[in-house]
């Protein structure tokens, strides 16, 4: 006889199994987004530290993917560009920066020179340096520098935390199961709009900017993020790997958390060239 309002054992043993991997993913999440915020709030030198360390951690864990080693020269020589590169575009100098980027070009050429892997190490380094140089140089901006990450940061987790959670609640058909089999249409639709809701907040909170205008740039910046996931599942499921390492308990790899967070930053970078002298203004006064 089957009890009423009890899971059956193999339900109730796979729910308790799972609250520990949730608790992780949540304790994670938060902790990763305390210091990013505060590294950001700081000052222009803590965020420059931090998106150091990222670039470190992401050219480890893309080196691992494609070479199937740890932290190789490769890896090395990707970290110590991405750092010259932050640095130099921190203090103004982004003609240093090209150089640094076409040294660590030549230098990562000239360490492949007799492997196959040599485009998908200059792949990693375009993922490592290119949002480096964008989040930096948003952050540059004394007046509205910190608000414009900010924004970014927040547009990025509504993105990824509204489409999860469309995903799961709503279903409904795939989105590219060859790449991504978990991700629905319905969860890519939310995700994308849903960040409208944060250009409009900004907007309120700034004053003097368009709040519709915002609000599209929003939606632009939550395609970017839904794009950078599914690229990242594709090389992932190119090199046969679930996750881009276990760092982060819940959520694999630091790349895996930000992966949509890098193509956005690099798109909000180029949004703000409509006023290069004022990055964080150009992408969110309008």
């Amino acid at each position: 006889m089957t009890r009423t309002r009890t899971l059956p054992d193999k339900d109730r043993n796979g729910a308790e199994s799972h609250k520990p991997e949730v608790v992780a993913r949540v304790a994670s999440a938060l902790v990763l987004a305390v210091v990013a915020l505060g590294a950001a709030i700081a000052s222009p030198w803590s965020f420059v530290l931090l998106v150091m360390a990222a670039g470190v951690i992401i050219s480890w864990e893309w080196g691992r993917l494609v070479g199937g080693s740890g932290f190789d020269r490769v890896a090395v020589i990707e970290a110590i560009g991405v750092a010259a590169l932050a640095v130099l575009v921190t203090l103004g100098r982004p003609d240093l920066a090209l150089i640094a980027l076409a040294a660590t070009v030549a230098a990562i050429g000239f360490a492949s020179i007799a492997s196959n892997t040599l485009g998908w190490s200059l792949a990693g380094l375009a993922y490592a340096a290119l949002p480096a140089w964008a989040l930096v140089w948003l952050r540059s901006d004394q007046s509205l520098g910190a608000v414009a990450v900010l924004y970014l940061f927040a547009v990025a987790w509504t993105t990824d935390t509204a489409s999860y959670a469309a995903g799961h609640l709503i279903g409904g058909p795939k989105l590219a199961p060859r790449i991504s089999p978990r991700k629905t249409w319905s969860g890519f639709i939310v995700g994308a709009l849903a960040p409208s809701l944060i250009g409009y907040a900004f907007a309120a909170a700034l004053g003097g900017t368009s709040a519709w205008r915002l609000a599209l740039v929003s939606v632009a910046l939550a395609l970017a993020c839904q794009l950078g996931d599914l690229v990242e599942s594709a090389v992932k499921r190119r090199f046969g790997a679930k996750d881009m390492s276990h760092l982060i308990p819940g959520h694999g790899g630091l790349f895996d958390r930000i992966d949509g967070l890098l193509l956005a930053a690099i798109l909000a970078a180029l949004i703000a060239l409509r006023d290069p002298a004022s990055p964080g203004r150009a992408l969110l006064v309008w």
